[in-house]
């Protein structure tokens, strides 16, 4: 439990016959990257990563892309509390913890005091026969907040799952909505989750660029769920204000989600680290030591038959410092 009290206090000059030929061909290679992402995720559900030839996961790995933006709705407060618990006083179990890092547009960068405003429906009412929250509202004074992220970026925040309400004739998928910023960068998104019947009609949440925002949720003993959304923000890794770094050992995990491409980056490692994973129940799930290393193979990393969800990775260096992050499967 003191894993994730941690991590709550815890990134032209062409003719013009060539330019349309260009721009083009920039989409045209846009949606085949998407079908691939798309089809990689549905054939991981599925059980059958291992069948497909490493070839694509090479052509994946290089994939960086700036998070997708979505319409922002007409219940954005820019006076947002700076708080991470969103939720009103009288809620005191089943929670949902979700924690992420914003990152420059190279995607190992993080962006240190970035700003994540969040915002969202209440619960709603429970409706015995979908098994569903349904008919949510917004709320002036709750489930609404501002994080900045820390030193690492990474932020945290603590709320429920929202409900769903009517969108016309048909009721939205229970969502988050997202506004990171860094500097004069913004982006306006919305967050979703994983096996929400509302998503494939809805016209924002089905879209092919809403792919990678749909995360898995994990739940621990108490019933809590947890979920992993990293940001990257359309910012170069030479424009981001330097502060003290001493502490700092984890650069990113990248991709998150996990896949067999992943790597952990850290910082120039001149001595001896100890990796331990965490469950989101707080036991440790496996140790690894490592020399004088920067870059490590995830996978290499993570004990065989590991579950789909969410856990934390811990790096100790000689001098007692700790770095953590949250990764999902």
């Amino acid at each position: 439990m003191h894993i994730i009290k941690n991590i709550l206090t815890l990134t032209i000059h062409l003719n013009t016959d060539y330019c349309k030929f260009n721009i083009y061909h920039k989409l045209e290679s846009a949606m085949v990257n998407k079908k691939k992402r798309f089809f990689i995720k549905t054939i991981t559900k599925l059980g059958l990563l291992s069948l497909i030839p490493i070839e694509l996961f090479a052509i994946e790995e290089k994939s960086c892309e700036v998070t997708s933006s979505d319409i922002e709705g007409p219940f954005y407060n820019p006076n947002s509390p700076n708080i991470i618990d969103l939720t009103p006083p009288e809620i005191n179990s089943n929670f949902l913890f979700i924690t992420g890092t914003i990152y420059a547009n190279d995607c190992i960068t993080p962006i240190p005091n970035a700003i994540v405003d969040v915002w969202h429906a209440n619960q709603g009412e429970y409706d015995t026969k979908t098994n569903t929250y349904l008919n949510s509202s917004y709320e002036d004074d709750f489930y609404r907040g501002k994080i900045y992220t820390n030193q690492n970026g990474n932020y945290a925040y603590k709320t429920i799952l929202p409900g769903k309400y009517l969108n016309g004739t048909y009721y939205r998928p229970s969502h988050i909505h997202y506004k990171a910023s860094y500097l004069t960068n913004e982006i306006t998104t919305q967050l979703y989750f994983e096996g929400d019947t509302s998503i494939p009609i809805d016209a924002w949440a089905s879209n092919l660029s809403a792919e990678n925002r749909i995360i898995n949720l994990n739940s621990d003993k108490k019933n809590n769920l947890h979920g992993v959304f990293d940001i990257i923000l359309n910012i170069n890794p030479i424009d981001i204000l330097r502060i003290d770094e001493n502490n700092k050992i984890i650069n990113s995990i990248f991709p998150n989600p996990v896949n067999n491409t992943t790597k952990l980056y850290l910082q120039n490692q001149e001595e001896k680290i100890i990796i331990q994973i965490y469950n989101v129940n707080g036991k440790i799930i496996n140790t690894k030591e490592y020399l004088q290393i920067n870059s490590i193979n995830f996978n290499s990393i993570l004990p065989a038959n590991i579950n789909k969800g969410v856990y934390v990775l811990t790096v100790k260096n000689n001098n007692g410092k700790t770095d953590s992050k949250r990764f999902c499967i």
